[in-house]
């Protein structure tokens, strides 16, 4: 579901924004969980991947049409490795968070519906990091990204994280209307024909 960091303009101080120097309670990332309800009435359980998530993720990653994956990598994929299944599910929730949203299934398992993630820059960028989101297909416009972003930046912010920073492309104007949604700071420019989205926290 993720992978590289990749989402998947204006700078205005909206209502509901994180104000400056205002530090959040600690939390237990790594077992992180938090119940939403979709648009349309369904309940979502929005919580940390864990290891045990390899086969629902894989799942989970068939299930995307070949136009939402090529949206997420910039570029067709291919099966995932086992490798990529271990980045996948096996983070530090340190550097990297990652967060699942799961809904239930007929057997009574949960099934993954989407996922958003963060990656810790380093060196002068430290308290930056790259977001991407992933949301199958019958699931978007349901306010599920947006959901996501809100507890993604909930526990960043704990982590002293200060900002996001997404690329998406240009066709990629759903993403782009979560983030403006959002409530947060914004600010975007378009390089190269890819474009880049700042998200102060």
């Amino acid at each position: 579901m993720a992978q590289s960091p990749r989402c998947t303009a204006f700078t205005v101080w909206r209502r509901g924004s994180k104000l400056p120097g205002r530090k959040e309670k600690m939390i237990d990332a790594r077992h992180y969980r938090a119940e939403e309800a979709l648009r349309d009435g369904r309940k979502v359980v929005i919580r940390s991947v864990t290891p045990e998530d390899k086969a629902a993720m894989l799942e989970a990653y068939h299930g995307l049409d070949p136009a939402t994956l090529y949206m997420r990598f910039f570029a067709p994929r291919r099966e995932p490795t086992a490798r990529e299944l271990r980045d996948w599910t096996e983070v530090d929730f340190v550097s990297t968070i990652r967060l699942v949203a799961c809904i239930a299934a007929d057997d009574g398992d949960e099934r993954i519906i989407g996922g958003a993630s963060s990656f810790r820059l380093a060196g002068a960028e430290a308290a930056s990091a790259e977001i991407s989101f992933t949301i199958e297909e019958d699931f978007q416009g349901q306010g599920l990204a947006g959901r996501l972003l809100q507890h993604l930046a909930h526990i960043a912010r704990t982590l002293g994280v200060r900002r996001f920073i997404a690329e998406m492309l240009p066709a990629n104007q759903a993403m782009l209307a979560v983030f403006e949604r959002s409530g947060l700071p914004m600010e975007r420019r378009r390089v190269a024909g890819v474009v880049h989205v700042r998200l102060e926290l």
